[in-house]
Formats: structure tokens, sequence, C-alpha cells
């Protein structure tokens, strides 16, 4: 489990902040700057990620910032500033710095929980990167024209409106899980799987999106079956197998998911976030041989991000069990999505998915399944 330290001279946001993280990584908490700069010193494994406090004062979030980059064992150590001050010239020296991201306080947990989870991701493709010594210079220049472009983006307004597709997306994925709680879980599992996936696919220069735009895919496959919001609850609560007129209208969902977010896309013109979540809610069940729903696209006529998602999409529902069915095991999952390579699935996309498949494994264990 990655170890996590919070550096604040608060106990109050301490406690705030280890409330949380914690179940999903071990918390470090300390209240003196320099006692946590010792403690870094001296042990044999580093914390994956910092949260500091930049307003303490014995020792300020900045000063430790630098004597951390001064120190060779420290150094690495991705820091994420975090401030009671909601003010631009603080947040640009954060980023000229070296951090790789900043929080305004009071924490939001959720947005708290997917910085970390993000940037966490992104240190340990870095790390993987340097033992593995590959020569993937493409993908290090993406992730320096992401860290440039948050330092030359780094403003109020663009926080709020990040802040704003969170608050969108969390709130529409409490709906659907208010609607039907399976889906709702469903839908969260499947951006996980989606997280391993495409940056796979992305490392191996597969897929065709800048990194920068990770985060909005991640939050966008969240809202894959949000169109079942429209279903009737006879449809949505029906235990069993559907019968052919009720599977027609369950397929529905795609269409309404994706007219609605064509209906008022004008609001938010050449959005990549608005782009990514029409193509994975209409697209999802497309199929690679052209027998899908509900516009029959065959082969790359179906978006690449639809592609990528449809097999996290019937991976978790493989592996989960449902009132018209029993779970299968991670290996059989496997198997039928090899099975359905070149009909069902992309063939490339299925290339991927093998060789990250022990990690599929892992996340399906640590949310609940057998791992058999």
């Amino acid at each position: 489990m990655h170890i996590v330290m919070v550096i604040d001279d608060s106990p109050t946001d301490l406690l705030v902040a280890e409330r949380a993280l914690e179940g999903s990584y071990r918390v470090m908490t300390e209240q003196n700057g320099r006692h946590a700069l010792d403690y870094m010193k001296k042990v044999s494994r580093m914390p994956s990620l910092v949260l500091l406090d930049i307003d303490m004062k014995a020792i300020n979030g900045f000063e430790l910032f630098s004597k951390m980059k001064a120190d060779d064992k420290l150094k690495s150590i991705p820091v994420i500033f975090v401030s009671g001050t909601n003010d631009v010239a603080t947040e640009l020296e954060a980023y000229q710095l070296g951090a790789v991201d900043y929080v305004i306080k009071p924490f939001v947990s959720e947005i708290l929980k997917k910085k970390v989870s993000l940037h966490i991701g992104i240190a340990e493709d870095k790390a993987k990167i340097a033992e593995q010594n590959q020569t993937l210079q493409d993908y290090n220049l993406q992730l320096q024209e992401y860290n440039n472009e948050l330092q030359g983006k780094a403003s109020e307004a663009i926080r709020k409106a990040g802040n704003l597709e969170y608050f969108i997306v969390e709130m529409i994925a409490d709906l659907i899980t208010k609607k039907d709680g399976f889906t709702g879980t469903h839908c969260k599992k499947v951006s996980k799987y989606m997280e391993i996936l495409l940056k796979k696919m992305m490392r191996d220069g597969n897929a065709i999106y800048p990194i920068k735009d990770m985060n909005l895919i991640l939050m966008s496959s969240q809202l894959i079956d949000m169109g079942k919001i429209g279903l009737p609850d006879r449809i949505i609560q029906k235990e069993g197998k559907y019968t052919p007129e009720e599977f027609d209208t369950m397929k529905q969902h795609t269409l309404y998911a994706a007219d609605s977010i064509q209906k008022f896309s004008y609001l938010l013109p050449n959005s990549p976030f608005i782009t990514y979540m029409y193509q994975m809610t209409r697209s999802h069940h497309e199929q690679w041989c052209g027998r899908g729903y509900p516009d029959g696209l065959k082969g790359t006529e179906i978006p690449q991000i639809a592609r990528i998602v449809s097999v996290c999409d019937v991976y978790d529902a493989l592996v989960s069990k449902r009132s018209y069915k029993q779970a299968v095991t991670h290996d059989q999952a496997c198997a039928i999505i090899n099975q359905a390579a070149g009909v069902q699935f992309d063939p490339n996309v299925v290339a991927a998915f093998n060789t990250v498949q022990g990690e599929f494994r892992e996340m399906y264990i640590s949310t609940g399944g057998a791992g058999l």
C-alpha cells in the first residue's frame, strides 16, 4: 500500500485529509515540518507522495520543499501543495518550484483522492520507465507538456472549471447509484480498469490521446451508463433475463445519454470532456464486427476510446454476479475476452489487456472479488 504523508500544522486539516485517504493509502500525518523532514531522511521506505501545507508557522511549505529538493533521497518525491489562500501568484510559485499539483483548502474529499491517485499513478509510471530503461521520449515529452500546461493555466478560473467537472461527474454518478446501486458501483469499477488499460496503451503509443486528458477520460468513463437514469424502473430493477422487447428498451440507454449530451454540447464547444463522454456513452456497446448497438459501427468506425472502455465494461460485467447470472472467475473472463477479439473487441485493445490482466486481477480482488 502506498504511503501518503500529510504535513500541516492544523489538526483539523490533518484529520480531514486522513479520513479522505484512509483505506486507499497508508496515511502518515505530521504537524511539525522539521520533524517530518528528519523522519523522511531516516526511514528506508519513502512516502509515495507528500501533501504539504504552505502556510505553516515553524517552517513554511516552500522552505520545506526547497530542503527536500536539495536532498538526493527526497528530491524525487512528488509534492502537492495545499493552501487556504486562493491566490493565483502563490499557485504559480508552487508550480514554478516544481510541485505536481495545488489544492485549495478546505478539502473536497473526492477531488483530493482523485488528485492523489493520478499523481501516484504518474510517479509509478515514471519509476517503471527508469527501471526498464525504455526509450519513451514521446511519453516523457507529453508529461512535460502536461506540467507546462498546468503551470501556464494555474488560475482561479481554471481551478473552478476543473472543480465543476468533478462536481458534474460525482453528482451524476450519485444519481446513477440512487437509481440502481449495481450500475453505480459497476461504473466506478469500470473507471478503475480503464485507468490501467488506457495508461498501458498510451505508454506503448497505441492510444491517440494526450496524457493531459487522462483525468477527463477517467471521469467520463464513470458515466458510460448514465442513460439508464432515463429507463423505467421495471427494466432497471427486473430480476432475471430480459425479454427481447425489454432488451430493446435497455439498449436505449446509449441513445438517452448521447442525445442529452449532444443537446447541450453547444454550452461547452470544443470540450474534450464532452467529446469523451459522448463517444463512450453512445458507443461502448458497439462491436468490432459491426453487430453492436446503437449504430452498428464496425472496426475503426467505433471511436477508440469506446473500444477501450468496452473491454473494461465487459470484464467487470463478467466477474460480477447479477440477478440473471453467476460471476465468472478472472481467468474465465480473460478467456472470454480473448475469444471475442476481432469479433466483439478491437484485437489491439485485447492485446494490451493481456499485458495488464494481472493488474485487472489485483483491482478485482481489491474491490471485493474472489481473485480466482
